[in-house]
């Protein structure tokens, strides 16, 4: 079993700030840190876990990363798009599950 060590690009990083603003809108700040909190620790279970996923075969993840797989968060609102280098997994975006189709 590989262990992955994970990376966060920019992008998602970017997607990771624009949610942060959106949370803070709609809910008390301690709830956003906790829905936060929820989605680092689904994304860092990719250190174990990324080997599970085979490539993606939808176009708009494809378009992020020819070789891109996705994981769905637990509560199925959002999509880790992502992709593996040797041990590292690369987090490329988290895009909403809505606009995600086959």
């Amino acid at each position: 079993m590989t262990i992955y060590r994970v990376r966060v690009e920019h992008s998602a990083l970017t997607d990771i700030q624009e949610l942060q603003q959106f949370l803070l809108s709609v809910m008390s700040r301690e709830g956003a840190h906790r829905y936060l909190d929820a989605m680092n620790g689904e994304m860092m279970s990719l250190s174990v876990f990324a080997d599970c996923f085979g490539e993606s075969r939808s176009q708009i993840i494809r378009t992020i990363h020819p070789h891109a797989r996705r994981m769905v968060s637990r509560n199925h609102k959002f999509v880790y798009v992502f992709h593996l280098e040797g041990d590292i997994v690369y987090i490329d975006r988290i895009l909403n599950a809505k606009i995600i189709t086959r």
